[in-house]
């Protein structure tokens, strides 16, 4: 699920990204790694086991958690430990932590018994541990050290953002040592981070891939030559490089050294980016696309970036990005200067040359593309449509409805927020609903436009894997009905439209009727 929101201070525009269900992935390793007939029933056992488990846990969890007991053994053994051989613990534990993280779930499940407790502590299960979850009055150095010796000696994945210590260069080199297996750490939020200690990372950390430096400058701008040592001295290991929410100086010379030396990259996240002398700086995409052909996500979300000019001979020479999956544009309005006020037909054209892979797109305030350039892409099982606050979506005579049946087969979910071209909106939502129960869209948000009711309506009583759809704000429609509906609501609302159409005299009944809705990000 992809999910961005303008921030509280309304010039930035924050990205998260989540993805889940590793169930099969997690099935057909165990599948393949042990031969016992207990581990080959595993995948099969997995679910109600799982469920057992679940309630064995919250049942304990009560019983155990009336103060700090993080060091303490609980005083009855659970009949789980009696009826659970170890290994087979071990592999359900194994899938809770890739499904929902190795913190808080091992802190909980080791209060159930003294085996669960044992089991817990396994350094395997430690691999991708998020220390965010550490209350923020624990993220000390001492802490810091303590987790290291007792938990992270082979942790492969640490994320440290937001920790704030007193010596950052003592619990890097610390850090180092004890964990040799570390392939991704996130820095995110390390205000002191200076170069020095980018340098000892890169050169010591010697199997790190992903690394996120994302909001580490506090006020001077990140000069350019320690991440052009980053990117000379990691080369070809870096494959995920995280810059978002920096100042930076020097930007073009570490994009130029990035094309250069980093042919595995997969992640580029340069969003919200300011330059040094508050001007734009120049990207040239040909440059990233014949030095970095692996390349699957690239964010350039509210940055001050622009497209550097290319001449017809560079860009016909260029490979393009044939493994993007993801590619954002998206830009707040009121800023001139971003990525999404300037990106045109040609633009977006030449970003996604090849990219017949792509998965999610979002474009939400670029006003210079047109329904041309959308039709180009040459992408045909998109997912992810994002277009609030674009042109297409503001003019009568565009082609809104064409992008649609494009991508109806395959959209999973689609944002027309704050459009105001009536009839190509209607038409448009209208095409969504055209693939009935063949539709796999999830989630519209409609938040703020001008849809009339019978589209939504259409879209409604044809697409039954609807699981969100925002009405909020929606001048044309009743105002029992302009609510963010999820889940059950979306039923519900399904249900009251089919047995008796809205109209103002009954807008009180249908506020009784329908239920209160809990607040859930949406894509504004």
């Amino acid at each position: 699920m992809y999910h961005s929101q303008i921030s509280g201070d309304k010039d930035t525009i924050k990205i998260r990204i989540k993805k889940s269900n590793l169930t099969t992935q997690v099935t057909s390793k165990l599948l393949k790694s042990e031969g016992g007939k207990g581990i080959k029933m595993f995948p099969i056992l997995m679910l109600p086991i799982t469920r057992v488990l679940r309630n064995e846990l919250e049942h304990r969890w009560r019983q155990n958690n009336t103060g700090d007991k993080d060091n303490q053994e609980p005083d009855e053994q659970s009949v789980w430990g009696h009826s659970i051989p170890t290994p087979i613990l071990h592999k359900i534990f194994q899938h809770l932590c890739l499904q929902e993280g190795s913190l808080p779930m091992l802190i909980r499940l080791s209060k159930v018994c003294k085996l669960w407790r044992n089991v817990s502590l396994s350094p395997s299960l430690w691999q991708k541990v998020d220390l965010n979850w550490v209350r923020e009055r624990f993220r000390t150095d001492q802490k810091l050290n303590w987790l290291i010796d007792n938990r992270l000696a082979i942790c492969q994945d640490l994320n440290l953002g937001v920790w704030k210590l007193r010596n950052i260069q003592t619990s890097l080199e610390y850090l180092i040592e004890h964990c040799p297996e570390l392939r991704g750490l996130n820095l995110s939020g390390w205000k002191g981070l200076n170069a020095d200690n980018l340098k000892y990372i890169t050169q010591e950390c010697r199997k790190l891939e992903r690394l996120d430096l994302s909001s580490i400058n506090s006020t001077s701008a990140i000069n350019a030559q320690p991440l052009v040592c980053l990117a000379q001295t990691m080369n070809s290991r870096l494959t995920h490089l995280v810059l978002a929410h920096n100042k930076l100086a020097g930007f073009t010379q570490i994009m130029s050294a990035l094309a250069a030396n980093c042919p595995n990259l997969q992640l580029l996240d340069i969003s919200n980016i300011r330059t040094f002398a508050h001007n734009t700086a120049l990207l040239h995409i040909e440059k990233i696309q014949s030095g970095c052909p692996k390349l699957r996500v690239l964010r350039i979300t509210n940055s001050q970036i622009w497209l550097a000019p290319a001449t017809v001979a560079e860009q016909i020479a260029s490979p393009g990005f044939p493994m993007l999956e993801e590619l954002s544009l998206a830009g707040i309005e009121d800023d001139q200067t971003t990525t999404a006020r300037s990106v045109d037909d040609d633009g977006i054209e030449r970003i996604l040359k090849n990219s017949t892979k792509l998965r999610l797109l979002d474009i939400r305030g670029c006003i210079r593309l047109t329904d041309s350039g959308l039709v180009k892409v040459p992408a045909w099982d998109l997912e992810h449509l994002f277009l609030s606050a674009c042109y297409i979506t503001r003019s009568q005579n565009a082609g809104l409805e064409l992008i649609v049946q494009k991508w109806s087969h395959s959209l999973l979910e689609v944002d027309l927020a704050w459009s105001t071209a009536t009839a190509s909106l209607d038409a448009a939502v209208q095409a969504l609903a055209e693939k009935g129960d063949e539709s796999p869209l999830r989630i519209l948000n409609l938040c703020g436009s001008s849809v009339s009711l019978e589209p939504v309506k259409a879209i409604l009583m044809k697409c039954p894997n609807l699981h969100s759809i925002n009405l909020q704000s929606c001048r044309a429609l009743p105002r029992g009905i302009k609510r963010l509906y999820t889940g059950s609501a979306v039923n519900n609302l399904r249900q009251s439209l089919q047995d008796k159409p809205k109209t103002e005299s009954n807008e009180s009944e249908t506020d009784q009727q329908s239920p209160e809705h809990a607040n859930v990000s949406g894509n504004t």
